[in-house]
């Protein structure tokens, strides 16, 4: 018996087979099961990028050379110039890190601290969580 034969059987009575039909036959059925799964995950991937290219017709701005990094709204604190310049040197390979570009194409404006407005249970809660793991 041939493939289409043994699923045509099984699809009326399986009890008729042997058990190597049946075992060529389960073999078929997941094969054919598994490239329709795999030919439906190609189509849905081919709508993806069609749909992206679609949608998202934008072209790509690149990076400016310089990045201002600029917040009026917070409050103002004077800072020793030494302590300034660490807090910018900081400041500015933080935001490279997280834009992923050098620190050379960032420049800090301005920078202004921010009154703490967390309550001193929580303050104490994430020191204590800090020296446990240390």
């Amino acid at each position: 018996m041939n493939i289409n034969e043994i699923l045509d059987q099984m699809a009326h009575d399986i009890t008729a087979l042997t058990f190597g039909e049946k075992m060529a036959g389960g073999l078929a059925v997941t094969f054919l099961s598994m490239l329709i799964v795999f030919a439906v995950l190609v189509l849905l991937i081919g709508v993806i990028k069609s749909m992206e290219l679609l949608l998202n017709s934008k072209p790509k701005q690149g990076i400016n050379d310089t990045v201002d990094i600029v917040d009026s709204t917070l409050q103002e604190v004077e800072v020793d110039s030494e302590d300034s310049l660490e807090l910018v040197a900081v400041i500015t390979a933080a935001i490279a890190c997280s834009m992923g570009v050098s620190q050379s194409k960032i420049r800090v404006v301005n920078v202004n601290r921010v009154s703490d407005v967390t309550p001193t249970w929580a303050k104490n809660g994430r020191i204590e969580q800090i020296q446990n793991r240390l």
